[in-house]
């Protein structure tokens, strides 16, 4: 069980660092203060993944999120997403 929290809590930390660094890359090509390189061209095509990722799996826009549903509201989808512990 702790296994499990601390992966999650690794693979989570992983993400969002990635996640940061493809956006400090992105902005300083974007505002021409950064020679794109091959890391650099990495970092930006990861952008649109690391989105999609946020998006489908951490985000209320994920299919079945019932986070904004009042407390007492029965919802007959389940809720998608990484499995809490």
């Amino acid at each position: 069980m702790a296994r499990k929290i601390l992966l999650a809590f690794v693979l989570w930390m992983a993400f969002a660092a990635g996640f940061l660094h493809s956006i400090t890359v992105a902005i300083g090509w974007w505002k021409d203060e950064l020679h794109a390189g091959i890391w650099e061209w990495l970092w930006i095509g990861l952008l649109p993944v690391w989105i999609f990722v946020y998006f489908r799996y951490y985000s209320i826009f994920r299919p079945g999120c019932r986070a904004c549903l009042p407390p007492g509201s029965e919802s007959s989808h389940r809720q998608a997403g990484p499995e809490m512990p």
